[in-house]
């Protein structure tokens, strides 16, 4: 597409034979051998060949040959008419086009005589007006043949032919009336009694009516019906006038069945949230009444030591039942999971281990994790290499933070744990665990399908903690690591 800056020219021709039929063929223009717009930084060169359609008709659009900034500043097209049934084919002929004639037929500058001197044909701008010349003789007054749809030889015409009254109408019965010189219907045109009213509402000569006679109100009765714009006891309601409605938020009211009753039964649906939560001192005496919190420590754990009792949201056990003699090397590359059940929502920050023993002299590498995973295998939790969480000790709570809390739902979740570098026999991080019955505690014990509290995954050799698992890679394991939640 050219540059919108080089004006164009639309040029349009329809070929035909001489009796009447769409010649066919084509039409080429072609400019000189190459041309150069220095301002658009173009070369333009090369024909441009055009087919007549259907009607012998042809329509095309070429650069004007008089825009400023080509070189060389005058040139011409070359046409040339290559068409099916002459002789030679056509004709050879240069034109040019001016941009300011945005359109062109190639009839009105294309050679007529093939033996007309060459010469380029230019369209320009229609010339001026010539003077008027004189004006010509009047011609013979043309003949009338009817009038008003007669012919005959002697027309007359009456009033009904020309859709006029007959004069014999004016002013006599059944015709129309006239009009005096005082611009009024003269009395004897008019009918017996002159038109004058005879009566008003029955009264006759000067008669002067009163509301009664025409059943209407005087204007005191009128007034004494409808008050005055400042005789109304009440102006408005609530700030409102006119017809008033109003709605409960109007007189500052709770709508019908959206209140809560002091007393009497009623559903209340949708989940509702208390600045100050409900509370009551009466114990319960049915499985769905509200409770007080100490009612159910009281309870559930009364006399006994819970994860909130010593700070933890939950465990895996009271690690007082851990074992006297043993603590819990891991493998290295091996996947453990401890079990830890969660009863209320619960936001998560720690996961926290008890090291009974750790020298320090056979670090941990770092592709050492612990990690949160809920009961379906999604991780939701990975700490820092326990590599920099686990210092040397005799005994020590290790608590290894979360870089984001999680809002963990009651359920059953995984601590897991991958341990790396030290060897699985004697050294490395001395975890808690639980009592030893021999090769094969009680730790996982279970129900068929059901979660498993201590377990581990099936593939070994791991550096890091998998972002999921199946549940059904999860596979019973006889070491009971104490782990917690916080």
């Amino acid at each position: 597409m050219l540059p919108e800056n080089i004006p164009t020219v639309t040029v349009t021709a329809r070929y035909m034979t001489p009796d009447g039929r769409p010649m066919s063929g084509t039409v080429e223009f072609r400019p000189p051998a190459l041309l150069t717009h220095a301002e658009e930084d173009l070369f333009l060169g090369g024909p441009t060949r055009t087919t007549l359609d259907a009607e012998g008709r042809l329509s095309v659009v070429l650069p004007a040959t008089d825009a400023p900034g080509w070189n060389p500043t005058a040139w011409t097209y070359t046409v040339t008419e290559k068409l099916a049934g002459l002789a030679r084919g056509g004709r050879t002929y240069q034109i040019a086009l001016a941009a300011a004639v945005p359109a062109v037929d190639l009839a009105d500058i294309a050679p007529a005589d093939p033996g007309t001197p060459q010469y380029v044909a230019v369209p320009g701008p229609p010339g001026p007006a010539g003077e008027l010349g004189p004006q010509g003789p009047a011609g013979p007054a043309g003949a009338v043949h009817s009038v008003n749809g007669h012919t005959e030889a002697d027309i007359l015409l009456g009033a009904a032919d020309v859709s006029a009254l007959a004069s014999t109408a004016a002013g006599a019965p059944g015709g129309v009336a006239t009009l005096g010189a005082d611009g009024l219907v003269p009395a004897a045109q008019l009918p017996a009694g002159g038109g004058a009213v005879a009566s008003v509402n029955g009264k006759t000569g000067e008669v002067l009516l009163t509301a009664n006679d025409l059943g209407a109100l005087t204007q005191a009765a009128g007034d004494a019906r409808y008050l005055a714009l400042d005789g109304a006891p009440v102006t408005s309601v609530n700030g409102l006038t006119g017809q008033v409605t109003l709605a409960a938020s109007d007189v500052a009211a709770v709508p019908a069945g959206e209140g809560v009753l002091l007393t009497g039964a009623q559903s209340i649906a949708g989940a509702k949230t208390f600045v100050t939560p409900p509370s009551t001192t009466a114990a319960p005496t049915t499985a769905d009444q509200l409770t007080r919190r100490g009612y159910v420590d009281a309870v559930s754990s009364a006399g006994t030591w819970s994860p909130s009792s010593v700070g933890f949201s939950g465990w895996a056990f009271d690690p007082a039942t851990s074992s006297a003699n043993s603590v819990q090397y891991c493998i290295n590359g091996w996947v453990y999971l401890i079990g830890i059940p969660l009863h209320a929502p619960t936001t998560v920050k720690n996961i926290v281990f008890y090291v009974a023993g750790y020298a320090g002299n056979s670090a941990l590498a770092a592709s050492s994790y612990a990690g949160l995973y809920t009961s379906s295998g999604a991780r939701v939790g990975l700490t820092a290499s326990l590599s920099t969480l686990i210092p040397a000790t005799e005994g020590k709570t290790v608590i290894c933070p979360l870089p984001t809390a999680y809002n963990a739902v009651p359920g059953n979740y995984w601590v897991g744990l991958v341990v790396n570098g030290p060897s699985p026999a004697n050294s490395g991080p001395g975890f808690a665990r639980g009592a030893s019955m021999g090769e094969a505690p009680a730790g996982s014990a279970r129900m068929p399908n059901a979660f498993i509290r201590h377990g581990r995954l099936s593939t070994t050799g791991q550096t890091a903690l998998p972002t999921s698992f199946s549940t059904s890679s999860v596979v019973a394991d006889s070491n009971a690591i104490w782990a917690a939640l916080s």
